[in-house]
């Protein structure tokens, strides 16, 4: 039953293909004869099958063709609305890329510019530590100096002092032997008449003697003790002269001119007298009165000297034109800063900063104030027997010409005028009208402020 049941399905399809395609015949004629082609089912379901497939294509075509403007414009749209954002994104990458380019060279400069501050401020600070301990340094020596300047004004006003008092005290010796010598002449005469009237005028006569001889022996200590000192006084001055290299004939031959003309020869005192039981005493009277007398004259010799000497030492430049400086050039041949060739420097360079304040080294009378070539703005000062110094590249000058200076007055400001290349002064020291070198009158300065 089973299997009737299954045939009984299996015929349905076949039932249904005899209705749709029964066999048929296709007639047709050719040459005058007729003719026929049978079709099959098989052949009829191929055709109906190839109808369907072609009639399912013509649809499928006509819609494609319908619809491919469409699609085709769509795709065309978004390709160029693909290109146009391809576009974008590469003017972006590229506005991108110079950005990066420019920010890196940016950074680059920076960086640099950033190394050479680091490196400038290293070097700042380098040059204040130095600054600040030459500035200490500096100062404990101005303090020192000072303080020995003090001392030897001090000094010196009390030898001033001392030489008043001996210059004094000899005009009271003098007068004072003048006297006695009168003295001693009445008191003779007194005597010889005396004597034939009282003999007690003898013990008189000898006390006289003995106090004559007490005096002349305390004026000599004197004279002796102020000579010694005046030599030693003489030694040092003669030392720190020395130090500058200049000759002390030189410096003394126009001092000396000042003084007034003295001398003459060595006279003793009266020794007339009557009698000659006196005359052993009015010898050994004389004999002391030469030696004392030829003392005298060797101490005034010697203080006449020291005067010169004094008035030598004040003229000399012996301190620096700046209260602080760093040597930057010293005297004689050298590099030229500008040529770079072998030249003569005739004086030191000592820079600071600027508007430092530049200082006479001696007192003088101003000869020149003002611009002069090269030197730039430029002090010249006279100090007197043969001696000047020059001040250059000067900012700005604060004396006239003809204009008289003191010791250690302001005559102007550090600068850069003329022919340099930074702030600094250009200091000479002149001995008639010739360069000398001045670091040997600030070694003589040095010690004579060290004692």
């Amino acid at each position: 039953m089973r299997n009737r049941h299954h045939r009984a399905w299996r015929d349905v399809p076949t039932g249904l293909l005899d209705r749709m395609f029964p066999e048929r015949q296709l007639y047709y004629r050719r040459g005058g004869r007729v003719r026929f082609v049978s079709l099959d089912k098989p052949a009829q379901a191929v055709l109906a099958l190839v109808l369907v497939a072609s009639f399912g294509w013509a649809i499928f075509a006509s819609v494609y063709l319908l619809f491919q403007d469409r699609i085709v414009e769509s795709k065309d749209r978004r390709i160029a609305d693909l290109e146009s954002a391809y576009g974008q994104l590469s003017r972006e990458l590229l506005d991108t890329r110079n950005r990066f380019v420019s920010l890196t060279g940016d950074l680059e400069a920076k960086h640099e510019r950033l190394s050479d501050i680091l490196l400038h401020k290293e070097a700042l600070e380098k040059r204040l530590g130095a600054l600040t301990d030459g500035l200490d340094t500096a100062i404990g020596e101005r303090n020192r100096a000072l303080a020995v300047k003090r001392t030897l004004e001090a000094r010196v006003e009390r030898l001033a002092t001392n030489l008043d008092a001996t210059s004094a005290r000899n005009s009271s010796l003098s007068e004072a032997l003048g006297k006695t010598h009168r003295s001693l002449s009445r008191v003779t005469e007194d005597r010889d008449r005396a004597r034939r009237r009282h003999n007690s005028a003898e013990k008189r006569v000898g006390e006289l003697e003995r106090r004559l001889n007490e005096l002349k022996s305390s004026q000599q200590a004197l004279v002796d003790r102020l000579r010694n000192r005046t030599l030693a006084g003489i030694g040092e001055m003669t030392s720190v002269i020395e130090l500058t290299g200049l000759d002390i004939g030189d410096l003394l031959s126009p001092t000396d001119a000042d003084e007034p003309g003295r001398g003459g020869p060595l006279a003793g005192l009266d020794s007339a007298g009557s009698g000659h039981e006196f005359a052993d005493m009015e010898d050994e009277f004389a004999g002391m009165e030469d030696e004392f007398g030829n003392s005298v004259l060797e101490l005034e010799s010697r203080l006449t000297l020291w005067e010169g000497l004094q008035r030598v030492l004040r003229t000399l430049p012996l301190t620096p034109p700046a209260d602080h400086y760093r040597l930057a050039s010293g005297f004689g041949k050298r590099r030229d800063p500008f040529t770079g060739r072998w030249t003569m420097h005739s004086g030191l360079d000592l820079s600071g900063p600027f508007k430092t304040l530049v200082r006479a080294t001696a007192a003088g009378v101003v000869t020149y104030a003002g611009r002069k070539g090269p030197y730039g703005r430029l002090v010249e000062i006279d100090h007197g027997l043969g001696i000047g110094t020059r001040y250059a590249h000067l900012h700005r000058s604060l004396v006239k010409k003809g204009e008289e200076v003191e010791f250690r007055q302001q005559i102007g400001t550090m600068g850069t005028t003329g022919r340099s290349t930074g702030s600094h002064v250009h200091y000479e020291v002149l001995f008639r009208g010739q360069p000398r070198d001045p670091e040997k009158f600030l070694e003589a300065g040095r010690y004579v402020f060290k004692n």
